[in-house]
């Protein structure tokens, strides 16, 4: 690096530096006006109760909603918004009030943002029991202070699947009556079609469009550079100059070929219920080292999991564990959920394995790129000594990746998975794996191990 990028380079964190606690201060200063105006909101709902009691509890039916619909209509008139959103906001905000104390403060000092309080409450909603929801809250809201809220959405729906009343099996089996297409009309020629399916399904639509549209990019990138197999010298084609004018984004490729394969694909995978018959699993089977021993425990309240997303129903996973090429065995610790081991009945790539169980998405703090689509990364370079072992690699996507060699930010390996980010301006923020935080065991189920015999 010359001394002019060197200088330069050095001005601007420093002026990075000045910025952010400003930025920060900001972002505090909204998260405790959200928190004063869900206290308010919380406070209208239970104006609204009081008229209600105070009436004698004479109205039914739709009447009943009356005291509600008319402060909401009163508080929408004032925010120019409608009065159904703010009848739902009041709910929300009551629930966040009185079933989450120590959330809502958090809210309030600014520890948390409203999208993660949003999550925590949004998870929460399969728990009917006061006392439940409060030790749900207790173990879950830790996280909210040094997850992003985008990965901490579902480790809050795992947690929460401890405390709920009812299975996660009763709940999908219920939902999944209500599975439906429909389509939404908007500006400009265009409609969205929307559809609400089981969601291993939906993923797996989605993974299949990906993987369907980076092909047709890949494609048109090779035959715009001229690439192709040196043993046969390519012959220029009409659909070489096609491609050169190809220039849509994966997105829009995805779309495309979405739409090709609904209006003139057949529906083989119909032969299956729900369309699993077309999805090829990847299974983890965790592993807490704790049921290995004979007297394991079993939890009906403990569910398969679509890494990273949400629960999934036994009869889904089971279909879908019958088809599947190969199966991870991930082995965790039964204390503090971090993963021990990957293996598999005929390894491949296991450190690769090893790294997409225990990452499951890029390592830089609020990246969720999933780990299919990540570069495994040697914290100290391969070239310098670094080791090729889960202890000196992590899983970046690409632009964490350029951004890691590239520029001043620096990352540092701090035992179990941990990672400690540097920033060019001195600060650290650490990133703990979800799979430790996601394969924690239930501490209700605590049973007392027998003696190792060796």
């Amino acid at each position: 690096m010359t001394d002019t990028a060197l200088n330069a380079r050095l001005r601007a964190d420093a002026r990075v530096d000045a910025l952010l606690p400003r930025l920060v201060e900001v972002r505090a200063q909204k998260a405790r006006l959200e928190a004063e105006e869900a206290r308010l909101l919380a406070e209208a709902r239970g104006i609204a109760e009081d008229w209600t009691t105070e009436a004698g509890g004479a109205r039914t039916g739709s009447d009943a909603e009356l005291p509600y619909r008319s402060i909401a209509a009163e508080i929408g008139a004032a925010w120019r918004v409608s009065d159904r959103t703010v009848q739902r906001q009041m709910q929300d905000a009551a629930t966040l009030v009185h079933d989450y104390v120590a959330t809502t403060a958090a809210l309030e000092a600014g520890q948390i943002s409203i999208a993660h309080a949003r999550a925590l409450v949004s998870a929460g909603a399969v728990i009917e029991h006061a006392q439940l929801r409060a030790e749900y809250e207790d173990t879950v809201l830790p996280l909210a202070f040094t997850e992003a809220a985008s990965r901490f959405a579902p480790l809050a729906k795992r947690r929460a699947e401890w405390f709920a009343d009812t299975t996660f099996e009763e709940r999908h089996h219920r939902a999944l009556d209500d599975r439906a297409v429909w389509v939404t009309d908007l500006d400009d020629g265009m409609a969205e079609l929307r559809a609400l399916l089981p969601a291993v399904v939906a993923h797996g639509i989605h993974d299949r469009l990906s993987q369907m549209a980076r092909s047709v990019v890949d494609a048109r990138r090779h035959a715009v550079a001229g690439e192709g197999d040196a043993s046969h010298p390519r012959v220029a084609h009409d659909s070489d100059a096609e491609a050169s004018d190809d220039e849509r984004t994966t997105d829009q490729v995805r779309a495309d070929v979405f739409a090709d394969l609904l209006l003139a694909g057949e529906p083989t995978a119909h032969t299956v219920p729900g369309g699993l018959g077309a999805i090829r699993a990847n299974v983890q089977v965790t592993v807490p080292v704790m049921s290995l021993i004979e007297k394991r425990v079993t939890d009906p309240y403990e569910s398969p999991f679509l890494v990273g997303h949400s629960p999934v129903d036994t009869r889904t996973a089971l279909s879908l564990t019958a088809a599947a090429p190969g199966w991870d065995r991930i082995l965790t610790h039964p204390i503090s959920g971090q993963v021990l081991a990957v293996d598999r009945y005929r390894p491949s790539e296991h450190m690769r394995r090893h790294l997409t169980v225990r990452d499951q998405h890029c390592r830089f703090p609020g990246c969720r790129l999933p780990a299919k689509r990540c570069d495994a990364d040697h914290t100290i370079d391969h070239a310098h000594g670094g080791a090729t072992s889960a202890e000196n690699l992590a899983l970046f996507c690409r632009r964490h990746h350029v951004l890691k060699h590239q520029t001043a930010w620096r990352v540092t390996q701090r035992g179990g998975g941990d990672l400690e980010w540097t920033s060019p301006t001195g600060r650290s923020y650490i990133d703990t794996p979800v799979s430790r935080v996601e394969f924690a065991p239930d501490p209700e189920c605590e049973i007392e191990p027998d003696p190792v015999p060796f």
